[in-house]
């Protein structure tokens, strides 16, 4: 079993500081065949080991990885993680680009105008192809979308897969590309743990199994139970018992038991 923290910064700088947008928990089942995906909203209200309970994304900015890591494993019981992924905004636009786009099967249609260019993207419901700035645009909509900040997190996950088929693609349709790919790809996104670059390609085989094959993807959220405001920020609170059943779940490696008691759906569950 392998379990990945997968973040997506607001930086749009290549000092990968900033918040953290996008958490997901990315979790490869022993056997090879379950791939989890669970995401963390940005505004969930967890403890924060050292700095008492605050929005998880601001555990990056006080500590960097090291402390969102052990933010993350805290709320999860302990899960342990084996390595953390790391992209910000010009990283997501360059993989993006690197790849000619990458398809998402959108949940909810929605059109947001680019303030700097006037421009109106159109993402309706279905298969959108996402390319160029895009795919940006895409995972960081909330306001336009009828959960917001919940169906902002869905938006990362969709993402996440629709990157995952599309390096299958590539593989099979244009090996070429995938040389170059590779070495592109290191480079805009930063990892801590034991993955290289001379890994991707086994990594690529291992998602075609989820890219159609005979591999289930599961995606999901930590439950959230309802929305307040402390402090003067709004915040995602969550609910207790059933993050606390997820982690176990998690810790486990094996989330079936979970999904066929709660299902994969995200609405809050109105229980703390």
């Amino acid at each position: 079993m392998v379990t990945a923290l997968v973040l997506g910064t607001d930086s749009r700088s290549n000092d990968w500081g900033g918040l953290a947008d996008t958490i997901i928990v990315a979790q490869l089942s022993a056997d090879r065949k379950n791939l989890h995906l669970v995401s963390i909203t940005r505004d969930s209200y967890v403890e924060i080991p050292g700095y008492n309970r605050g929005k998880i994304n601001s555990a990056f900015g006080k500590g960097g990885i090291p402390l969102l890591r052990d933010t993350v494993s805290h709320l999860l019981g302990g899960l342990e993680i084996d390595l953390v992924v790391q992209t910000n905004f010009n990283g997501f636009i360059a993989l993006t680009r690197a790849m000619d786009g990458f398809t998402v099967d959108n949940k909810h249609a929605n059109s947001r105008k680019v303030i700097s260019t006037g421009r109106v993207v159109d993402f309706p419901k279905g298969p959108v192809k996402l390319e160029n700035t895009d795919g940006l645009i895409y995972v960081r909509e909330r306001k336009g979308l009828p959960r917001g900040d919940l169906d902002r997190a869905e938006r990362g996950r969709a993402a996440l897969i629709g990157m995952m088929k599309r390096l299958v693609e590539i593989t099979d349709k244009e090996p070429a590309k995938l040389a170059e790919l590779f070495p592109m790809v290191y480079r805009n996104v930063k990892v801590e743990g034991d993955l290289g670059v001379e890994q991707l390609p086994a990594l690529v085989e291992l998602g075609r199994n989820f890219a159609g094959g005979s591999g289930k993807v599961t995606s999901l959220m930590v439950p959230i139970a309802d929305f307040a405001t402390v402090g003067g920020q709004s915040v995602n609170r969550l609910d207790s018992g059933r993050t606390a059943e997820l982690g176990e779940a998690l810790k486990a490696g094996d989330l079936s038991a979970y999904v066929a008691k709660y299902g994969e759906d995200y609405a809050p569950t109105g229980r703390r």
